[in-house]
């Protein structure tokens, strides 16, 4: 049982597995952020293939954090916190996809931030709050709409960085 009485996926192990599948990720990409803007800047006619490097690995990185997830995630739970927070090998999968999901806004965040495209980071981000919130507050179960604000909130924003990318001069 989960703390606060629900079976493998009590608030509190949602939140827990919410936020040990994103560090991975997006602790080591905000430490660097700043590489990653100048990265960007000092390649302002080539601003696609300057994004696709760090999109990609982004991607690989959270591929192999998915399988990982998927196999190791509830025994690395279980032999850290305890018996009591349990849960799926395929929901703390859809939650580190949910953690590339928002590792993709940042790395594009970025990219509009060297492009000079303030207001489309902000909008960006803005918009992939909105979204989550919004998905946040549909009846389903806690799981489902968790990993799907986690999924959609963020693909939202990559669309109007990824847009503001596309018109920036």
């Amino acid at each position: 049982m989960a703390p606060g009485g629900h079976g493998g996926g009590g608030g509190g192990v949602v939140i827990l597995a919410v936020t040990l599948t994103r560090a991975p990720l997006l602790v080591p990409l905000t430490a660097l952020q700043g590489n990653l803007v100048a990265h960007f800047a000092d390649r302002p006619g080539a601003r696609w293939r300057a994004l696709l490097g760090p999109a990609a690995v982004v991607l690989a990185v959270g591929m192999l954090g998915v399988l990982a997830a998927a196999t190791l995630g509830p025994w690395l739970l279980r032999v850290a916190f305890g018996a009591q927070y349990q849960t799926s090998g395929v929901l703390l999968a859809w939650l580190t996809a949910g953690a590339v999901s928002v590792a993709l806004l940042t790395v594009t965040g970025f990219a509009a931030v060297a492009a000079a495209a303030h207001r489309a980071y902000a909008l960006g981000w803005v918009g992939a709050t909105v979204a989550a919130a919004l998905v946040l507050s549909l009846p389903m179960e806690l799981q489902t709409r968790t990993v799907l604000a986690l999924l959609c909130g963020p693909i939202v924003g990559v669309a109007v960085h990824l847009t503001a990318l596309s018109r920036a001069g």
